[in-house]
């Protein structure tokens, strides 16, 4: 008697807020589509999958895959891309220096980012900002 009882209140309680259908596909877009606003928010700051797949409640290779499926490269690859487009607009519209720069995109080792900067650029920062000019 309890159980039905118990059993009737849920099925009530259950009606009275639908869960609302998102087909998988959908849902896999989602994933990414928030993982992709999670880095944009938070570039700056120590971000790795791991990080962005506990924000999305989800395994980290299930992200990796969806990730690289939907957007054609890794959650890492994506950081890297933004950080240096970001640098780049500094580096284009301020006179910051290099290193505040490197911070502020989410590098605390300005020599490393200068690296980084340079694989992905041809040129140094510095380089950068003089042709920019």
């Amino acid at each position: 008697m309890m159980n039905s009882i118990l059993y009737e209140y849920l099925y009530l309680l259950a009606s009275k807020f639908p869960r609302k259908y998102i087909p998988p596909k959908e849902k896999k877009i989602t994933y990414v589509e928030e993982a992709l606003r999670y880095i944009e928010s938070n570039y700056s700051q120590s971000v790795n999958i791991q990080v962005i797949a506990d924000y999305l409640n989800i395994e980290r290779t299930y992200l990796y895959r969806l990730f690289k499926d939907i957007t054609g490269s890794s959650p890492q690859e994506y950081l890297l891309d933004y950080r240096i487009r970001r640098a780049c607009s500094l580096l284009a519209e301020t006179e910051l220096p290099v290193s505040d720069i490197a911070r502020s995109v989410g590098y605390e080792d300005a020599l490393y980012f200068s690296r980084l900067f340079k694989q992905k650029k041809g040129r140094t920062p510095t380089q950068y900002r003089r042709e920019k000019v």
